[in-house]
Formats: C-alpha cells, sequence, structure tokens
C-alpha cells in the first residue's frame, strides 16, 4: 500500500492535471480572439457631439463581420429604424415632465443563422448620459457620450458583458461600432460594424 507521502503526491497531481483543460481553454480565448487588423474606426474628436437621438431616428443599416472563439468569421448585418416617443410615468405625479425615449427596432442577420429582431429603449438622464433597456439583455444599458464617442454597456444572457465604442464621423452620417463580449474575463467575440444612416 502507498504511505501518506505518495497519496498527498497523488492527490496534487489530480488536482493539478484537472486544472489543464480550464487553462488550455483560457489561453484559447485569450489567443483567438482580438480586433481584426486594419480596423481604423474614425478618429476622436470633441465634435460632432454623438447624440444618438440624432443618429438613430430613421432608417439605418450596418454591415460588418463578427469573430467569436474557436470560430471563422462571419458577416454581420443589422437593419435598423429608430422613432422618439414622448413617454409620461403613470406612478409620477401630475405635473411630472414627460420623458423623451429613443426606440430602435432592429433586425440582426448572422452568418446562416435565422433572422433575428430585439429592441432597444433609451434615455437620456443627464447632458451625455444614458439609460434604457435592450431585449435580448438581462441588465439595463448604460451609456455615456463624450465627443464623438458613444459607449454603451450591459450584459447578455449568460452573464457575458458587452461593451459597444461607437464613433461618428466627422459629417454625422457614418458611425463606427467596435464591440467586445467577454467571458470569464477575457475577449470571446468582437464585432466590428459600419452604420450609416439613410
Amino acid at each position: 500500500m502507498p504511505g501518506p507521502q505518495a497519496a498527498e503526491m497523488n492527490r496534487r497531481w489530480h488536482r493539478t492535471t484537472a486544472l489543464v483543460p480550464l487553462a488550455l481553454a483560457m489561453s484559447g480565448l485569450a489567443a483567438c480572439v482580438s480586433v481584426p487588423e486594419g480596423y481604423t474606426p474614425a478618429p476622436r474628436a470633441e465634435a460632432p457631439v454623438f447624440d444618438p437621438f440624432a443618429f438613430f431616428a430613421g432608417s439605418s443599416h450596418g454591415e460588418g463581420t463578427m469573430k467569436k472563439t474557436l470560430s471563422d468569421p462571419v458577416p454581420f448585418r443589422v437593419e435598423s429604424r429608430g422613432r422618439i416617443v414622448v413617454e409620461r410615468l403613470r406612478e409620477a405625479s401630475w405635473d411630472a415632465p414627460p420623458r423623451r425615449v429613443l426606440v430602435i427596432d432592429q433586425t440582426i442577420h448572422e452568418g446562416g443563422k435565422p433572422a433575428r429582431t430585439r429592441q432597444w429603449r433609451i434615455e437620456e438622464i443627464a447632458p451625455g448620459r444614458y439609460a434604457g433597456t435592450l431585449s435580448d439583455a438581462i441588465s439595463p444599458v448604460r451609456g455615456r457620450a463624450t465627443g464623438n464617442l458613444l459607449v454603451l454597456e450591459y450584459t447578455m444572457k449568460g452573464s457575458l458583458p458587452v461593451r459597444q465604442e461607437l464613433t461618428l464621423s466627422a459629417d454625422g452620417t457614418r458611425a463606427d461600432n467596435l464591440m467586445t463580449v467577454k467571458q470569464l474575463g477575457v475577449t470571446a467575440a468582437v464585432l466590428v460594424e459600419n452604420i450609416v444612416r439613410e
């Protein structure tokens, strides 16, 4: 029968080998997904200021590429239609001012998958600060605009943090979207997209 020292060495060996698949998976995540070479968003600038109400009201379309862990890049296309609605909070007092809400309905085409739809509802809670919801997110949406950069953050199903950096072009007709999705603290997916107002 093995002695106590041999048994302890055996336990340590099993603990070490049990961590190997996780380590390999983590290294694969870190190594496989990054921003594509050659991606150059519009230059950062103080003006024009990115106003999502102005940019996304009406029709727009986006085309880009989605890269996920251990997968080949796939084409990504989004058709958007935005409108601004005025709402009054039912629970508020009679003299509470109405709020402006940006509602964006989107149809998303990702590779060969069936098209899916989702809806954004965004309101400005302070100058350059935004809050709202996204139908396929599990957390509220938080946003901030600094010059021509709009940053949106939320969490998707599976507790996956998402960050979108949208940079407005100088003429205000186009925006570059860099979206990153994290898993276990590393980047698991990257989307680069060019959005054009119609």
